[in-house]
């Protein structure tokens, strides 16, 4: 092998033999691919820090990475599971207790809107 020549994996780092495009397969690539666009490449540090866990109810699996603000920045981004992620998003239409970081992140996203009030959970 030549100096500028580079081996290639022979398969993807999740396992999957069926390579895409550099050494990865379809899915973890345009997995990297999103991250770069959408979250300037920081959503791996963000699961990372929130140790691949929802910050609302500490479930593990599925995660999405919520941006609190249009930024990038690590600190304007939340791990949420799909679940809590949907329930931030509608939000005014609950019909059950809220975690407060929850209520805090709707706050966020809908600046002026009127807040539903809620009763403690029930046990």
């Amino acid at each position: 092998m030549t100096p500028t020549q580079t081996q290639l994996p022979l398969c993807c780092p999740c396992g999957s033999g069926d390579l895409y495009r550099g050494g990865l397969c379809e899915f973890c690539y345009n997995r990297g691919r999103r991250s770069r666009a959408r979250f300037g490449g920081g959503r791996e540090r963000v699961l990372a820090r929130d140790h691949h866990l929802c910050r609302v109810c500490r479930a593990s699996a599925p995660l999405v990475v919520h941006h609190r603000t249009p930024a990038n920045r690590p600190s304007a981004l939340i791990t949420l599971c799909r679940a809590c992620h949907a329930r931030l998003h509608r939000l005014r239409a609950i019909d059950r207790w809220v975690p407060d970081l929850l209520e805090k992140l709707w706050a966020e996203q809908h600046p002026g809107a009127p807040r539903q009030l809620q009763l403690p959970p029930t046990r």
